[in-house]
């Protein structure tokens, strides 16, 4: 692409859920943006995880985004007019011993104050929801609002749709400098010189380093999570399941394949983007899974991948205006933000246009964190 300069109003940096989806509610107001990814629009961590819409499982704060969430996730298909392959199959979080299953319990006391609906499940309404299900898993809690949609699809339609709107959208384009420049901002992206007045952060685990233009140091270190998928299988699971005695993550596509994630890890590299798989933690993940679902262990796993995400040290995401109307932060989502991503995308733009968003995000502000 030539080399050119361009002057904006907003400028957003990143390209995943949260950023594609502040770009295209943004636009949709008539508001002049420009969106830049390093990559292909919703191709890092948005497109690479397990495409939970899950509520429950999550900090209590954020609680009110997931509640959220369900109303905008059930519309986001009309509104892109493309299919997500979204579902509202609910999602089940097991115990596997009756020290887990009292401590899930009180967990879920908590949720439910919240006004998310739960309900436990054990014997006969546990098998009836996963057939298959190993005998040691002993109950869960079952939401019914939880969901699952195709991460392959969900950011990179919302970033097609921004585009149609009259959003600027240039792929293939790292920023490789930010500063201030006068009132405003000046970016040295891939695709030439860029000055906005404003400027969105929602690059994902690379944000702390886009910011360290600015002198912002953002506590978001890296996070690499494994995911692994089975060849097409009949219907073995109506539901996903979350684990809570190990940290485990399953759904299955409309496509047969079982997709198995959770809390192992592989390897990566920011600077470099170069990211790989660990072999012992993989092995260990796959155990897992069939230790919860015994007939994986009979199955073939055709893809193995990793994704690079961000991670606070409390789980939460950084969701703050760091100036006064000037730079605004959404990232470092812990893996929790596919779910709750066009919410933040919306409060954001929401700010950007109308000084304030319509929901409470204090507890995600970055003065939470001591001051380095």
């Amino acid at each position: 692409m030539t080399v050119v300069a361009r002057d904006v109003d907003i400028v957003i940096v990143g390209g995943g859920i949260v950023g594609a989806s502040c770009a295209y509610f943004l636009a949709e107001r008539g508001a002049e943006v420009l969106l830049l990814e390093a990559g292909r629009i919703g191709r890092e961590a948005s497109g690479v995880n397990a495409g939970g819409v899950r509520q429950q499982a999550r900090a209590l704060p954020e609680m009110p985004l997931a509640l959220e969430s369900v109303r905008l996730w059930a519309d986001l298909e009309r509104r892109l007019e493309v299919p997500l392959e979204y579902e509202r199959c609910g999602d089940l979080r097991i115990v596997e011993n009756a020290e887990d299953a009292a401590r899930l319990r009180a967990v879920a006391a908590r949720e439910r104050e919240t006004g998310l609906a739960l309900e436990w499940v054990d014997g006969a309404a546990l098998r009836a929801l996963v057939p298959s299900i190993a005998p040691g898993v002993l109950g869960g809690t079952f939401c019914p609002t939880g969901g699952q949609a195709n991460p392959l699809r969900v950011a990179a339609a919302i970033g097609r749709r921004a585009r149609d709107l009259g959003a600027i959208v240039w792929e293939g384009c790292p920023v490789r400098a930010l500063a201030r420049d006068g009132e405003g901002f000046a970016l040295d992206c891939a695709h030439g010189r860029v000055r906005a007045s404003r400027v969105v952060l929602a690059a994902g685990a690379w944000t702390p380093i886009v910011a360290e233009g600015l002198g912002a140091r953002l506590p978001i270190s890296l996070f690499v999570p494994q995911m692994q998928a089975t060849v097409p299988l009949p219907p073995v699971l109506g539901t996903v399941l979350l684990g809570f005695t190990r940290k485990l993550s399953m759904k299955q596509m409309r496509s047969g394949a079982v997709l198995v994630g959770g809390g192992k890890r592989g390897w990566g590299d920011l600077v470099t983007r170069a990211k790989g798989l660990a072999a012992e933690s993989m092995r260990l993940g796959a155990v897992d899974a069939v230790e919860v679902l015994p007939l994986l262990g009979r199955t073939e796993t055709t893809r193995t991948w990793v994704g690079l995400e961000g991670l606070t040290s409390d789980e939460m995401p950084i969701i703050d205006c760091l100036e006064t109307d000037r730079v605004y932060v959404g990232a470092g989502f812990c893996g929790h933000g596919f779910a709750i991503g066009p919410v933040v995308g919306r409060l954001l733009a929401e700010w950007l246009l109308d000084g304030t968003p319509s929901m409470d995000v204090s507890a995600f502000r970055l003065n939470r964190f001591p001051t380095p």
